[in-house]
């Protein structure tokens, strides 16, 4: 099968067109995160904190609207396979639509319990003031996030992957200049320290959403909604299939980012050295996840447009390629990372040693088992959402992480009391379950869906 692949020049061409522009944008998002950090640094370890845990709960926002996306990604790139364009529309305007109802009761939930969220994470009332600040300032933009989201997920699953790396590549050169101008007080603006990170973020995220509405409104794009669009959305038919793909989605990315910013809790509240380490960690495992991620979202076009077309025995062998090639490459990049860990945070200025110290026990875990996290994520994000088989995933995670993962990281903390780098790695055993778990189902076959046919059609799965 994979010397098959190998063998057809246009199988990698595609795979790069689709791979590379979607890596080096999320790479450059996560970048930008790493930049944040980066840029107020020089106000202290408890910065650096505020940012991080900040970015964190923004996460969690960010991953409902992911839930959306991914599910409007996976009907978009099933419709587009087969040539229907209205079907493509009617999908991205019940996501719009979907994002704006769900989002608007967070931000409100953001903004007015900022103070007490950060209260929550950790113990030190400088990170508290500084973060309560950032988050109030970040929280309005959410929205235009979500049409970030939504229309780059769209446009990727069209196949066109270089529009959005040109507009966040803009939005992103932008957000960085208003950091270095709005932080330290450089360019004649005024010294605003964390909440000048703020105000660059807002800037920027209505930038890109300027930009990409503006363009394909000028250029009459596929993707230019019309108020039909929304209307044949709502038709019983495409509102069912909407909500029986994406539900599981949404919840499953929800409880995900929860659980995750749980991880993050655990370790603020064992202190700030901890919290300094994973808000340093994150940007970096984010670096990281993009170039995998890229990998991932070009598996899932791919199977997609084949599953849409009920070429069934094609997305299997496509789904086999990537399952071999995602966790070698990342283990290799893993090992590259470890030997050059000193360079790596040396980056980030003067960490205080025992910041430093622990930094150096932790990125040893991510990057010698880091490829287990690639593997789930070609299981999960580019085979079997790409077939439909949500509630699975949904339920794999619930389990994983909310029944074994946490409580076994929470136990190790606060009853055990472990060293950090210990806890952190404890991680690995909600992964690895994961993974055990996910294999079994790629391997059962129930994501070999064409999910733009009626449930009862014959050729709806792989028989």
């Amino acid at each position: 099968m994979l010397a098959n692949f190998l063998k057809h020049r246009g199988f990698f061409a595609q795979l790069l067109r689709l791979a590379v522009p979607v890596a080096i944008q999320s790479m450059l998002v996560s970048i930008l995160n790493m930049v944040d950090v980066l840029m107020v640094g020089f106000l202290g370890s408890e910065a650096i904190a505020a940012v991080g845990l900040g970015s964190k709960i923004h996460f969690v926002a960010i991953l409902v609207m992911a839930g959306i996306a991914t599910g409007c990604s996976v009907l978009v790139a099933q419709y587009w396979g087969k040539s229907d364009h209205q079907g493509a529309r009617a999908v991205v305007s019940l996501a719009m639509v979907t994002g704006v109802l769900l989002l608007t009761p967070i931000t409100l939930f953001l903004m007015v319990f900022a103070t007490e969220l950060y209260e929550l994470a950790n113990n030190d009332a400088q990170v508290t003031l500084q973060g309560a600040e950032y988050l109030w300032l970040t929280a309005p933009t959410l929205i235009a996030t979500h049409f970030i989201i939504v229309y780059e997920g769209g446009l990727r699953s069209l196949g066109q992957t270089i529009l959005p790396l040109v507009f966040a590549a803009l939005a992103i050169a932008l957000n960085i200049a208003l950091n270095y101008a709005l932080i330290g007080g450089h360019w004649g603006a005024p010294e605003l320290g964390v909440a000048g990170a703020a105000y660059a973020t807002d800037i920027s995220r209505v930038f890109q959403v300027i930009l990409l509405v503006g363009f394909i409104w000028w250029r009459q794009h596929p993707l230019k909604l019309r108020w039909q669009d929304l209307q044949n959305g709502l038709a019983p038919e495409q509102l069912s299939r909407f909500a029986q793909v994406t539900w599981p989605l949404v919840v499953n990315f929800t409880l995900w980012s929860v659980g995750s910013f749980c991880y993050h809790l655990i370790a603020g509240r064992l202190g700030t050295e901890p919290l300094a380490v994973i808000s340093l960690m994150t940007p970096i495992e984010s670096l990281y996840h993009s170039l995998f991620f890229g990998l991932s979202s070009a598996c899932s076009i791919m199977i997609g447009h084949r599953l849409g077309r009920d070429e069934f025995q094609v997305a299997k062998q496509l789904a086999q390629f990537f399952v071999i090639v995602g966790p070698i490459l990342s283990f290799l990049l893993g090992v590259v990372i470890v030997l050059n860990k000193q360079l790596i945070f040396g980056l980030f200025g003067d960490i205080d040693s025992e910041t430093l110290h622990l930094a150096n026990q932790v990125i040893i875990i991510m990057g010698l088992f880091f490829w287990i996290k690639v593997l789930n994520l070609i299981l999960i994000q580019g085979i079997l959402r790409s077939g439909g088989d949500n509630k699975f995933c949904l339920y794999n995670d619930m389990l994983c992480m909310w029944a074994i993962g946490l409580p076994i990281t929470a136990m190790a903390a606060f009853v055990w009391q472990w060293d950090y780098w210990m806890v952190y790695g404890l991680v690995l055993v909600e992964e690895v379950t994961k993974g055990l778990l996910s294999i079994w189902r790629y391997r059962k076959g129930y994501w070999l869906k064409n999910l733009t046919v009626k449930p009862d059609s014959k050729d709806s799965v792989l028989a």
